[in-house]
C-alpha cells in the first residue's frame, strides 16, 4: 500500500481580503496611533513642565538672549520704566522671590504683548500707543506676570516641544525644524498655546492686582476697551470700533465683553470702585511711543 499527500484545495494560498483595504486600515491605524502618542505627550508635557525648576527656564532664556544687542538709550529708559511698574506689582500678585520677571519694549507697531520663557515679558509699541494711563499698563503687566506666576508659559512650551519630539520620530528634519521654530518664535507659539482657562486665571489676577495697586479696576476696564478697538489702516475708510471676534469655542481668549463683565462682577462683589484716578504713562514710555509712527490712524476718542 502506498500513501500519497492529498492535493491542496484550489485557492488555499489566496486570501479573500483586498490588499488595498488592508493597506488603508494599516495607514488609518498608524495615524490613530500617532495622534494618541501626541495627545499623551501633550498631557504629560503640560503636567510636567510647570513642575520643572524655574531656573531651567531662566537658563534657556539667557541662552536665547546671549547674542542680543544692547538696546538704544530711549529703549533702555522705557524698559526701566516698565520694570519699575512690574516690580510694584510683585506684591499684589504674590510672586515668590525665586520667580524673576524681566520686562522690555519692542519697536513693532503690532498691537501685542506676551510672556515667554524665563519670566520675560515683551510689550510692543503698537499696544503701548493705545494705552492712556498707568493703571491700564499695570493691568496689562499683571495679566502677563500672572502667566509667569502660574507657569502657563512652561506648560505651553512643554506642549510645543512634545509635538516636536513626536514629529522627530517621523522625520528628524521635521522635528528639528519644529524645535527651531519653537525656540526662535516662542512668544507667538506660547500665546496660541494658552487656554481660555489660563486667560481667565490671568484676568482674575490682573483685576485683583490692579485693585490693590490703584484702588479701582478702571485700568482693567480701560485695557479691555482698548483691546476691543480696531484701527483702519486704509485712510479711505473711517476708523471704527468694535473688533469682530470669533465664537468663544474658536478662540483661546474669552471675548472682550465677557472679560469686561467678569471684571465688573468681581469689583461689585468685592466692593471695589469701577473708576478712579491714576497717573499718566511715564515720560520715558511716552517718548518711546513718540519715536514710532503708527501705520494706522488712531481710534477716535
Amino acid at each position: 500500500m502506498r500513501f500519497e499527500n492529498r492535493p491542496p484545495a484550489e485557492g488555499i494560498n489566496a486570501t479573500p481580503e483586498h490588499l488595498g483595504r488592508e493597506a488603508a486600515w494599516l495607514i488609518v491605524g498608524g495615524l490613530a496611533a500617532m495622534v494618541l502618542v501626541v495627545v499623551l505627550a501633550d498631557l504629560g508635557a503640560r503636567w510636567l513642565a510647570p513642575h520643572l525648576p524655574f531656573s531651567a527656564e531662566l537658563a534657556l532664556a539667557e541662552r536665547m538672549e546671549a547674542d542680543a544687542k544692547p538696546p538704544p538709550p530711549p529703549e533702555r529708559a522705557a524698559n526701566a520704566a516698565l520694570q519699575q511698574l512690574a516690580d510694584r506689582l510683585r506684591g499684589p500678585l504674590g510672586l515668590p522671590d525665586g520667580l524673576s520677571v524681566q520686562v522690555r519694549v519692542d519697536s513693532s507697531e503690532e498691537v501685542n504683548a506676551y510672556a515667554t520663557v524665563g519670566g520675560r515679558i515683551v510689550i510692543h509699541r503698537g499696544l503701548l500707543r493705545r494705552l492712556q494711563r498707568e493703571d491700564e499698563l499695570a493691568a496689562l503687566l499683571a495679566h502677563e506676570m500672572s502667566h509667569v506666576r502660574h507657569r502657563h508659559v512652561a506648560a505651553s512650551l512643554g506642549r510645543a516641544l512634545a509635538v516636536g519630539v513626536v514629529l522627530s520620530a517621523v522625520s528628524a528634519d521635521v522635528g528639528g525644524q519644529a524645535a527651531q521654530v519653537i525656540l526662535n518664535q516662542g512668544g507667538g507659539l506660547l500665546m496660541l498655546g494658552y487656554s481660555r482657562d489660563h486667560e481667565r486665571e490671568a484676568d482674575r489676577d490682573a483685576v485683583q492686582a490692579a485693585a490693590a495697586l490703584h484702588g479701582h479696576v478702571g485700568g482693567v476696564l480701560g485695557l479691555f476697551e482698548q483691546m476691543g478697538r480696531t484701527q483702519a489702516c486704509d485712510e479711505r475708510q473711517p476708523a471704527r470700533t468694535g473688533r469682530a471676534q470669533p465664537p468663544n469655542w474658536l478662540s483661546t481668549h474669552p471675548s472682550d465683553r465677557d472679560r469686561t463683565e467678569a471684571a465688573r462682577q468681581w469689583a461689585h462683589d468685592a466692593g471695589v470702585p469701577l473708576q478712579g484716578d491714576a497717573p499718566a504713562l511715564s515720560p520715558a514710555l511716552l517718548a518711546f511711543v513718540a519715536q514710532g509712527k503708527s501705520a494706522c490712524r488712531p481710534d477716535p476718542a
